[in-house]
Parts: C-alpha cells; sequence; structure tokens
C-alpha cells in the first residue's frame, strides 16, 4: 500500500512538472513578420505578430537594427487578442546603409523573436511574385522571388542537373532574391545545408556560356533558404544547382554535380576573373 501511495505521489508530481513546464513554453512563444521581405527609402515597414499570454497595460519594445547599429525603436500597446502591428517609415539619417536589417522584439524576458529583411536605398525596377514551377508529371511548387533591375519571365526545373534555370531581363545591375522551398528543392550533404553551384549567362543556356558567382545566404529555417544572387545589366540566365529535387528525384552528392559542371567553370575562369576582380 505504501509503495502504491509513493508511486502516486510521484506520478503526479511528474505530470505537474510537465504541465508546467508545457505553460512555460506557451508564454514564450511569440510570433514576428513583415508585410515585405525588401524595403526602399521612403517604404513604410510594418512589423507585425502576436504573444501567448497577455500582460495588462504592458507594451512590446520594438527595436530595429543594422548590424549593431539601433535604427529605430517604439513601444507598442498589444490588443487584446495578442496581436500587435507598428510601420516605421524608412526615411532620414539613420537609413543609409543598404544590407540586412534586423527586428528584435521583446514583451517580457522570455518573450523575444527577431527576423530580417533586406533595405535598399534606392528603387531600381523592383518587382517581386511567387513563382510556380513545373514538376514533370508531378504538378508544381512555388520559388518566391524578389528582383531589382529587371525582370524574371520564367524558371524551369532541370532533373539531369538537380538545378533550376531562371530566364531574367536586366535593364540595369541588380541582384535577384529567392525564397527556395527546403522541402522540394536544396543543397544538403550528410544531413547538413550545403552550398549552391550559381551559375550566369548573358546570351545563351548552353553549359560552355556560363560562368559561377558567389551568392549570400540571407535567411534560413526549417522550411526555406533565402538567397541573394549579384546581377548585372544584360544577364540572361540563372542556374541555381542543389543536391535535392522532389522526394520523387530523390537526391545527389553535390560531388557529382561540381564534376558535371566543371568544363563549364574552367572555360569560363577568366570570364570570372574579369567579373568579379
Amino acid at each position: 500500500m505504501y509503495n502504491s501511495r509513493v508511486f502516486c505521489i510521484m506520478l503526479t508530481l511528474t505530470l505537474a512538472i510537465g504541465m508546467a513546464f508545457n505553460a512555460a513554453e506557451a508564454v514564450d512563444q511569440i510570433s514576428l513578420s513583415t508585410s515585405n521581405n525588401i524595403y526602399y527609402s521612403g517604404d513604410y515597414v510594418v512589423v507585425f505578430g502576436s504573444v501567448n499570454t497577455i500582460f495588462e497595460n504592458m507594451p512590446i519594445t520594438i527595436q530595429i537594427y543594422y548590424e549593431s547599429n539601433l535604427v529605430d525603436v517604439a513601444q507598442v500597446p498589444v490588443a487584446q487578442d495578442g496581436t500587435f502591428v507598428k510601420s516605421f517609415n524608412a526615411v532620414g539619417q539613420q537609413w543609409k546603409e543598404e544590407g540586412t536589417y534586423t527586428i528584435r522584439v521583446q514583451y517580457t524576458s522570455t518573450q523575444i523573436a527577431e527576423t530580417t529583411f533586406e533595405f535598399f536605398s534606392q528603387v531600381i525596377d523592383k518587382s517581386s511574385a511567387v513563382f510556380p514551377v513545373q514538376i514533370p508529371n508531378s504538378g508544381t511548387f512555388d520559388v518566391g522571388y524578389t528582383i531589382r533591375g529587371g525582370d524574371v519571365t520564367e524558371i524551369n526545373m532541370s532533373l539531369d542537373r538537380y538545378s533550376l534555370l531562371i530566364e531574367t531581363t536586366m535593364d540595369t545591375n541588380g541582384n535577384l532574391i529567392l525564397k527556395l522551398p527546403r522541402e522540394s528543392f536544396d543543397a544538403q550533404s550528410d544531413g547538413k545545408d550545403n552550398t549552391f553551384i550559381i551559375l550566369i549567362s548573358k546570351e545563351n543556356n548552353e553549359p560552355e556560356d556560363f560562368v559561377q558567382v558567389e551568392y549570400e545566404e540571407i535567411a534560413t529555417s526549417s522550411d526555406y533558404r533565402t538567397i541573394r544572387i549579384p546581377l548585372e545589366e544584360g544577364d540572361k540566365w540563372v542556374e541555381v544547382i542543389g543536391t535535392y529535387v522532389i522526394p520523387e528525384f530523390g537526391s545527389v552528392v553535390i560531388i557529382i554535380l561540381v564534376v558535371a559542371i566543371s568544363s563549364a567553370i574552367i572555360i569560363s575562369k577568366s570570364r570570372f576573373s574579369v567579373r568579379y576582380n
């Protein structure tokens, strides 16, 4: 009988501790989003989100940073349903650097969240959209993009090269930001993120016409990888090579892809040095 009572007490304590931990985790949760991924001088950066637990008369603090420099800050009331929203006008001396800005919100000592966006001082033919990529005999998957300096006219999938082939029209220098869904297209090795191979051509979409360029990964999550590719006036084709395209087509080790395109990179070595040096 004594052992049974001890067991019941221990079980009750275990359940109570588990419920306390779950409650603490629920309190700690906070969501955060922005109206766009890219903003330009004069735009309004709209920040919104929600908290799980509301404390009466306690505002939420929103801070915007460029690197370690505080660009703007505000304290915003939280609505009765836990939501909050605030817009910041991207003008003035603080908004002078182009690049990745970080938004940090804090409600309590444990309720903290961050997200990022890209900021540019000048608008140059910006367009954003979601492009449906056709999968042969298997429907489509969506690739989000924002392009500065031109437009995206087509995105196709190459199964033999495990790549996305993007056709652009670039009227001036700019960049292309791609939001790639991990479940459909990714570059991984041994379960860890690997680098994509980025090739660009001004003429034809033949392997010998491409040169390899560097890119920047500006955001990473469990669902998406977001990369920024620099483009120049006249660039027409962008190929993004990974190691994985849709479950039906399996995966391939990155070294195989390197071998497959090595001839293109070797041929374009001199052109690459001219372009980026």
